[in-house]
């Protein structure tokens, strides 16, 4: 899964695959309210990518973000920079 953006720095990936016994991995089906989550990125990050995007190519999700007052031109160089910084 996942989708295709313009980046404006480069993204490095990787996929591992192991084969373990029943007992040798933790499953995320036993979460509970109050478990610690582990995130191997910020929140938000694809978001910000998306609307920076959207705002220097012109596309029209931009347009609908500004109609709706959901963000200014500032605001979404602000996501950007944060997401960059983080």
């Amino acid at each position: 899964g996942g989708q295709t953006v313009l980046n404006p720095w480069p993204i490095i990936g990787g996929v591992a695959t192991v084969i373990v016994s029943e007992g040798e991995y933790v499953s995320s089906d036993g979460a509970k309210p109050g478990d610690v989550v582990v995130l191997t990125k910020p929140l938000g990050t694809q978001i910000a990518v998306n609307v920076h995007q959207w705002r220097t190519t012109g596309h029209r999700l931009w347009d609908e973000v500004r109609e709706k007052g959901l963000l200014t031109d500032d605001e979404a160089d602000d996501l950007m920079h944060e997401a960059c910084a983080s």
